[in-house]
């Protein structure tokens, strides 16, 4: 598309052309990863032996999403924090978690599911023996 602009012009252009404008930038083919698997083959190991897989990186969403798998060995988890800009969710494939949200406080065991919202101090711990993911 080409576009001239004259002095003191207004020039609107549809919201579609925009969307289409903002899309053109992301991976639009959709993709699997499989199980304790890293989207790009890099996980990353930290925090004294939990390991984090990513499952859709922020590339594919336009910085829309974020998401990742971690497996946790010891017990415990980060201190109390908070994400201005992104909600945090939860979803509890193996062990049990301790979660804060706010004033709120959750057990959270194999196929639960918390969700943390943006701006609101949160923080999770695992709790049983053996693995967390």
């Amino acid at each position: 598309m080409k576009l001239c602009i004259a002095a003191g012009s207004v020039i609107t252009l549809p919201l579609a052309t925009l969307a289409n404008w903002k899309n053109s930038y992301r991976n639009n083919k959709p993709f699997k990863v499989d199980a304790s698997k890293d989207r790009f083959d890099k996980s990353i190991t930290l925090f004294e032996g939990d390991t984090f897989y990513t499952k859709v990186a922020t590339k594919d969403t336009d910085g829309d999403l974020y998401m990742y798998e971690s497996t946790r060995v010891k017990k415990g988890g980060p201190a109390l924090h908070m994400h201005y800009s992104q909600d945090e969710i939860w979803y509890v494939l193996e062990g049990e978690f301790t979660i804060k949200v706010g004033d709120q406080l959750y057990n959270a065991k194999a196929g639960d599911t918390v969700f943390g919202p943006r701006g609101v101090p949160h923080a999770f711990a695992k709790t049983n023996e053996g693995n967390g993911r």
